[in-house]
């Protein structure tokens, strides 16, 4: 049960997995230019997931880390630092990984050629 509660590479793997995905939906947005606003719209949803599992891990991190303190007698600044460090890794990632797929989701705009 520890192996899901604290939030660390499990959910780094799963928003990472989610960048792949924008990047493929990128892919195919740059490919097929008059279905832009379908692909999107699925990208600001993968956006958005990424910055839910984002606030997620940083709970799960909070929690689990907060338990560990609770369970060593006594607050150690560096075990205090340290565990909030560890907690902070994922959400971060997961924040940039939702910035750059909304980046991603800025639609692309046609040249116009005049001949």
């Amino acid at each position: 049960m520890e192996f899901f509660a604290n939030g660390d590479l499990k959910f780094m793997l799963t928003i990472l997995i989610l960048l792949v995905l924008a990047i493929i939906q990128f892919i195919k947005k740059i490919k097929n230019k008059e279905n832009q606003s379908q692909v999107n719209t699925k990208l600001i949803k993968l956006s958005n997931w990424s910055l839910i599992l984002a606030v997620f891990a940083l709970f799960l991190g909070l929690m689990h880390s907060l338990y560990f303190i609770s369970k060593a007698g006594g607050i150690a600044p560096n075990l205090l630092f340290q565990g909030l460090a560890n907690s902070l890794i994922a959400p971060v990632f997961g924040i940039a990984v939702g910035i750059v797929i909304k980046l991603l989701a800025t639609p692309l705009k046609e040249s116009k050629t005049n001949k």
